[in-house]
């Protein structure tokens, strides 16, 4: 049972993002971004209101899509939590950390959602504000997610006997998590790498993160698939 309900978790992440590009990417064209920065407010509003049905559809996938990022969040706090022992505050940290965050992605998905509610209804100044207001939380609100990475990096290197995942991994998920801090650049750039249609800011962050979930689910996969692989919950319960 418990196998069965980790290999559902680990899928999670891929199907994570194929949803994701369905509907962040083709349907609600939020990568790259169709909506300039440099647009002018009623520009901005004729955007919304020419795209509005079939942005909406994207916003609803991509609401779907961070739920099942989640779910994969879950199992990789399985991996680390059978080797935590009684006390398991890496695992604890993932999960808070993990769950605020995709509560910060369904907030902004809300945000661009009230953008397309009533397009050339009210004032184009405030379409353009909230669409502001949706790529600062997307890009901006880093820190759930780099703490996120960085607790399981530091679950697997304290780890002294014999980690879950490689020991490289853990490396390269703390390294994964102060990758996503650039996204901050959002906040004081409207232009350039720092922007958020730039190399930096959105691209190097959501490449970066995508290759570390691809990572952390083929691990996840080879351990739970491996010959011989119980873990301690299955011993509890057989006791």
């Amino acid at each position: 049972m418990s196998r069965t309900a980790q290999l559902f978790c680990i899928w999670a992440g891929p199907a994570f993002i194929v949803l994701f590009a369905i509907g962040s990417v083709w349907l609600a064209r939020l990568f790259p971004p169709a909506v300039r920065p440099q647009w002018s407010a009623l520009h901005t509003a004729q955007w919304y209101a020419d795209h509005t049905t079939t942005f909406r559809i994207g916003l609803v996938l991509t609401c779907m899509a961070y739920g099942l990022m989640c779910t994969w969040g879950c199992a990789m706090a399985a991996q680390t939590r059978r080797k935590e022992g009684m006390f398991p505050t890496w695992t604890y940290v993932q999960l808070v950390n993990m769950a605020a965050g995709t509560a910060q992605i369904v907030v902004m998905a809300g945000v661009f959602a009230v953008a397309a509610y009533r397009p050339m209804h009210i004032d184009p100044n405030t379409t353009q504000m909230l669409n502001d207001l949706g790529w600062l939380l997307l890009l901006g609100t880093w820190i759930t997610f780099t703490v996120w990475a960085i607790a399981l990096g530091m679950a697997i290197l304290t780890d002294k006997t014999d980690p879950v995942f490689p020991r490289w991994s853990g490396y390269v998920s703390i390294a994964a998590g102060l990758g996503f801090i650039p996204g901050s650049g959002v906040w004081f750039a409207k232009h350039g790498a720092f922007g958020w249609e730039g190399a930096i800011a959105l691209w190097w962050v959501f490449l970066e993160f995508g290759a570390w979930v691809l990572l952390f689910t083929w691990l996840s996969y080879r351990n739970v698939t491996k010959k011989g692989w119980v873990n301690q919950q299955d011993l509890a319960g057989a006791a």
